[in-house]
């Protein structure tokens, strides 16, 4: 008696390993990576924004670059369209001091939006973005 449990406990664990490993090949291959370029304060540079899905139309994103020679990454949220229409969406710096807000739309490939920081309630335009697929 003291195997009979044995091999249903294996094949437990073998299904569970295997649906984990599914599940994050999934969600990898999910992830939509975009290159582009940012205009911020007179200054401009390369940009690099990895999107997750999180429903139908919802996204995580994190955007990498580098400002004033410092790298960063910007974290939050989007809603929209990767292909083409309106993509919008709210970001944090990685101390989560400073909101920022993005908004614009892709055509034929290529996002063009704009983002400006959030004070007090109130938007200020800081700059502009391109995304490409």
């Amino acid at each position: 008696m003291k195997n009979h449990g044995r091999p249903l406990a294996t094949a437990a664990a073998a299904a569970a390993a295997l649906f984990l490993l599914t599940t994050l090949a999934v969600s990898a291959a999910s992830k939509q990576t975009l290159q582009g370029e940012y205009r911020w304060s007179g200054e401009s540079g390369s940009l690099e924004a990895v999107f997750a899905p999180d429903g139908d139309g919802r996204w995580n994103v994190d955007f990498h670059f580098k400002f004033q020679g410092a790298p960063h990454v910007y974290s939050g949220t989007a809603s929209g369209s990767l292909d083409d229409g309106d993509l919008e969406g709210t970001v944090r710096t990685e101390n989560r001091r400073r909101t920022f807000n993005f908004r614009g739309a892709f055509e034929d490939g290529v996002f063009r939006g704009a983002h400006s920081e959030v004070q007090g309630g109130r938007e200020s335009r800081t700059g502009t973005l391109t995304l490409r697929r």
